[in-house]
Parts: structure tokens; sequence; C-alpha cells
């Protein structure tokens, strides 16, 4: 018989797909009552071990279940999702918020449609849509649990939106996919809702996995065939160094099997089998799939690919491993995660190893350790040859630097885009656009804005080959707002305008040109575009937003009101800043004071803030207080005031007991 490649029936380590399911066998039970769960319940929590099978659990065997009824299913969300985007063409949002967004939607939402919005802003329009359920995933949340800085606020306002949208919204029905030790982070905020652990196949469900599959092609086990294959993965063997090959080894039995160690073993079957073998028996399986040459191999093929990513021999990494998780009696060991290196290597190394299911993380006592996924690969791993570097792929160098910039995570961020541009044909424009974007939206994140707008001119001039007119705008808005953030104003709206000149209708980037417009000193130009602007879309918060927050400033408080009045100033407090200004013209001087003091306080380090604070106290007429906020806001950095505003901030540091010029 002839097998086609498409016929494969095992994916190898890789998660299962929903275009797979017609492969994925060994979870029916798990998958019934999964999808039972997120019919019957605001949230459901799926936890498990990494590796444990989740991913394909969720994808090849719930969705399948689920789709082509009544209710609004949406695509699987993803908290990394999207972040080739030039995010520096958008206002300030949360990247978690956006990511989730935009992978919601089918096919994959334009960013500048869905920034500034919240989930239940985007679930209610759903809702407006569709009759039924609205069932919403999110997979591989523990990407949430980043610890730098910055992205620990985000995550906590993406969860508290998560929430909000449980809560509000009834038809909302959320699933989210975790490993075990993120669950107690997620459950805190979310709650408990029901639960659903998916543990590694039992024996049986093995067997099921390993027979099912390549019965689509033709081909069937022999039952005594199976059962060696399964019998095989569960059996592990200790020892000392010195007892491997003289037969004093003790040997241990799990209870199950870890699916991608099956799946590794079956990959290997398939491909080494003879093609005119029907019928697999017990000898084939010990011929052609040795469960210890495959497990081998696929430690020697990891191994090899997180050296080179981290600029070591495969021999050292290999060494590190052994040292590290072997013990002495040839049983697993555990190693302590270190904020940059762990037992000697980077901690960076130590988490691909452990997303390539050669490593197992764990929480205790608030740390978190490392062990080998299984007992199963000790001795594949002492006698994994030492590869090689892999065939140089830039496409994948180019997702993990998606990750690596999702988990907080700078250096291997560039490290991954820059071997993505390295490695990629000067011919595939496409990939080298969106490895220079991501570059630029590493170095606007690091605050390096020179850097990042030459990356984004760059990714404009590879788009402007492809012809991508819509591609090219975001790069040169993206580049604008670099220059504007490195103070170069007017080179910054020369750009903005090129950007709307090639996307007219798009109202992020017209809002992006009128606030480097009002920064420029050009108030009434700014509120004259955003009125043009609005003339599209009334009601757009984001441009109504900022031509309340200009007009504020200008003078025109009543109009200012009317603008903000329709707009949600929480987590905005340049908005609640430009509210208590306008309401300080009005004459409301303890309202004024209370916005503009609610607003310094949660963004104290903000210059646009404290000279908006600066101005509302002025008009006031207590100029101690004008003064002290103008003097922190010249001296502000998230973010430093404009030029033009700083020579504002020091004429009302300086004066006292006169009323201040308009800007």
């Amino acid at each position: 018989m002839t097998i086609r490649i498409a016929d494969e029936p095992y994916p190898g380590p890789a998660p299962f797909q929903e275009r797979d399911h017609g492969r994925f066998f060994g979870r029916a039970a798990d998958a019934a009552s999964l999808a039972e769960l997120w019919r019957t319940n605001r949230l459901t929590i799926v936890s498990g071990p990494p590796a444990s099978g989740k991913t394909s659990l969720l994808r090849a065997g719930v969705f399948p279940q689920i789709t082509g009824g009544r209710a609004d299913v949406l695509p699987v969300g993803r908290v990394s999702y999207g972040l080739t985007f030039p995010l520096a063409s958008l206002p300030e949002h949360n990247p978690y918020t956006l990511a989730v967004l935009r992978s919601w939607s089918s096919p994959a939402g334009a960013a500048t449609r869905l920034v500034g919005r919240t989930v239940l802003d985007f679930v209610r329009r759903r809702a407006e849509r569709h009759d039924g359920l609205i069932l919403a995933a999110v997979d591989q949340a523990e990407e949430l649990l980043t610890e730098t800085g910055q992205r620990n606020a985000y995550r906590r306002r993406f969860l508290a939106e998560l929430a909000e949208a449980i809560r509000e919204e009834s038809r909302l029905h959320l699933l989210i996919v975790v490993r075990d030790e993120a669950m107690g982070a997620i459950a805190e905020v979310l709650g408990s809702g029901a639960n659903q652990r998916v543990e590694p196949l039992s024996p049986e469900s093995a067997r099921e996995a390993v027979t099912r599959p390549i019965a689509v092609t033709g081909r069937t086990f022999t039952e005594d065939a199976a059962e060696r294959l399964v019998a095989d993965l569960r059996t592990s063997r200790f020892g000392a160094g010195s007892d491997v090959g003289r037969g004093t080894q003790r040997v241990a039995v799990d209870d199950h099997v870890e699916p991608a160690l099956l799946q590794v073993a079956c990959s290997r079957l398939w491909h080494e089998l003879p093609p005119d073998r029907d019928v697999i028996s017990a000898d084939d399986v010990r011929r052609y799939a040795s469960v210890d040459t495959a497990l081998a191999e696929f430690c020697a093929h990891v191994v090899a690919e997180v050296a080179d990513d981290h600029e070591m021999s495969s021999g050292e990494l290999r060494s590190w491993l052994l040292r590290t998780f072997v013990t002495d009696e040839g049983r697993r060991g555990i190693a302590y995660e270190g904020a940059a290196d762990t037992a000697g290597v980077p901690t960076t190394a130590a988490r691909q190893l452990e997303d390539m299911h050669l490593l197992s993380a764990y929480r205790r006592s608030g740390s978190r350790w490392y062990e080998l996924l299984s007992d199963r690969l000790i001795g594949p791993l002492r006698h994994a040859a030492d590869l090689r570097p892999p065939p140089a792929d830039a496409t994948r160098y180019l997702r993990a630097a998606e990750r690596a910039l999702a988990l907080g995570e700078p250096e291997l961020t560039g490290r991954y885009a820059t071997a993505s541009l390295r490695t990629s044909a000067v011919s595939d424009f496409q990939l080298r656009a969106e490895a220079n974007s991501l570059l630029g939206n590493l170095a606007f994140e690091a605050n390096r804005p020179g850097e990042a707008s030459q990356r984004y001119l760059d990714a404009a001039s590879l788009f402007e080959a492809l012809e991508d007119t819509n591609a090219v705008a975001y790069q040169l808005a993206a580049s604008g707002r670099a220059l504007i953030a490195n103070d170069q104003l007017a080179d910054g709206v020369r750009q903005l305008t090129a950007a709307v000149d090639r996307l007219p209708n798009d109202l992020t980037i017209r809002t992006d040109l009128a606030l480097g417009l009002w920064q420029l000193g050009e108030g009434n130009a700014a509120v004259a575009e955003l009125t043009s602007a609005l003339g599209l879309d009334g009601g757009n918060p984001e441009a109504l937003r900022a031509r309340g927050e200009i007009l504020a400033y200008v003078g025109n408080a009543r109009d200012a009101m009317r603008d903000l009045d329709r707009v949600n100033s929480r987590g905005r407090p340049l908005t609640r800043a430009a509210h208590g200004l306008a309401l300080a013209r009005l004459g409301d001087q303890p309202a004024a004071e209370q916005e503009v003091r609610d607003a310094v306080e949660e963004a104290e380090s903000n210059g646009p803030v404290l000279l908006y604070a600066a101005r509302a106290m002025s008009v006031g007429g207590d100029d101690a207080a004008a003064e002290g906020f103008a003097w922190r806001a010249v001296d502000a950095w998230d973010p430093p005031l404009s030029s033009e505003q700083r020579e504002v901030a020091i004429q009302i540091a300086g004066r006292k007991h006169k009323k201040p010029t308009q800007f």
C-alpha cells in the first residue's frame, strides 16, 4: 500500500489541533465531560501538569463537540497573540486584553478596532449579534504569570476584566486552560468555578491512542504489539551510572503514560515501519519502535535546539541535565528556579526545556522547581547523542520571540528576533517585516524610541514592497509615535500624516496624529483633526477622549465636559486629570481638586497628568499646589513631557499669583 504524508496519524510532541480531531483518541470521556462543564458553567478551569495534553484535549477533543450548535464559539484565545503588530501605533492599552480579543475575533480582529475595549465590551457586542451562549476559552493562561514590573499590573487588570465579564454577562461561559502551578493565582481572582484536571493517559487510554489513529491509514496493531509499546513507555529502569547495562538496575512501572512521550514513540514507529507492513506485530514494535531509541532521539533534538538558542554546545547542556536532574542513585533530581539562572544555566533555557516537554515544573513553598518530565527519560537522556545545532528556521525563531516578549524576557526576545532576521531569506519580505516590527515593539517597551522608530520604518519598507498599504500605515504610525516619544515632534507628525494619507478611515491613527499636533503646540489643529475623524464615527471612545482632553487644556471647558462625560475614565488618569481641569475652569474647585489628586495618585510619574494637575490648581488660585505639581511634571518620566509642554510647566512653576497663559 502507498502511504501519503498527509495520512500521518501521530503529531509527535506537538499538540493536536482542531483539524486533527479524526486522529485524536484516548480522551473521549474527558472531552465529553469538559464540553458539558463548559456549556453549563460561567467559569471552568482546566488544569494539569506540563505536557499532560490540555491543549490537545481542548482543540481536538472538545471543540468538535461544541461547534455547529446555537452557541457562539469563539476561536481559542492566547495572551501572547499578535505581538508582531506595531504596538507603538496604538494608544495606551493592556497587551493581554488586546491579544486575547484579537485571537477571539474571526478572522483575527484589527488591533486598532479592538484597542481600548474591555473584555466586557467585546462580549456584550458579541451578545448583541447572537442569541445563544458565548463560549470563550483562553489557553496556556500560565503565560500571564510573568514577574516583570509593568506586566504584573497588566495581568491584574486583565484578570479583573475577565472576572467582570463573567459577573456581568450571564451568557458568557469562560474556559481557562492552565498549568497546575498557575491555577491558584488565576482562581484567586476569577473564583474556583467548575474544575477538571487533565492527567496523563491511563494504560487503556494509551492503547487506544496508539491503535485508533493508525487504523485510519488501513494498518492495525496486534493486541500484544500495542500492549508491548504501552508497557515499554510505562517501564523505567533505575540505577547509578555504573549499573547501566550490568543487569543490576531496578525496574518501576508507572500507572500512567505521558502523552507527549507516547506520540514521540508512535511517530518514530510510523516513519520507520516498512510501507508494506499492514499488520504491526510485537516484533515490529521491538524492531521499529524501540522506545529507548525514540526517546533518546527526542532528547538529543530538544537539547540541540535549546543549546543552540542559548549559545551552548549540546554536550554542555546534556551534561548539565544529567548532573542536575539525575541523582547518584539514578533517580530524578530537582533544581530550584532562580531569577536569572537555574543551577548555573540561564533560566530561559530551563523554561524552554519545559515548553519542549523535557522538564516539568511545579511550585513548592512559594518557589518554582524543575525535574525531568518522567523517570522514563533518564536512560534515554544518558544515551542521547550530542547533535549539531538543528537547521536554521526563521519562522520558529520569530514565534519563539513572540512568546519570549509575552513572558517579559527582553534579552531572549531580541536574540530570537535577530536570529529570525539573520536566517531568513532576503526575499521573505513578510517574515522580515514582522521580525523588524517585533524588534520595534521590544525597543519601544524598553524606552528606546529612536531604535524603535528605525525598526518600524524598516518594516514599513518591506511591507511597501508587498504592496500591503494597511501594514505600511500602521508601521509609519508606530514610527511617528516613537519619534514623538523621543521628542522629535515635527518628524513624528510627518510620519503620522503619511500614515493617515494611506489609511484615512482609521480613527486610531488619526487620533495619534491629533495628539502629536497637540504636543507640538497646535491645539486648534488637533481639535479640528479629531472633529473630522469623529465625523466618521461619532462614538469612537479614543477620539472623544483625546478631543475632550485637548479641549480642556486649551480652555474650552464646556465642550470638553461633553466629550469626557461620554467616555469611561476608569484606568485613564489623564482623562480624570482633564476632567478635573475642565471642572476647575467651570468653577467647581472642590470636585476639580478631588479628580486631579485621584489622577495623580494613580499616575504619580506621568508628565501630562501632572501638568493638567498644575493647570487645574492654578486656575483655582492654589499657586503653591500648582507650582508643586508643575515641578513634578518637569521631572516626570512615565511618560515625560514634550519640550513644548515642559516649557509650559516651567512657566507655571516659576510664576506666582498670576493666571497662566494658554498653551
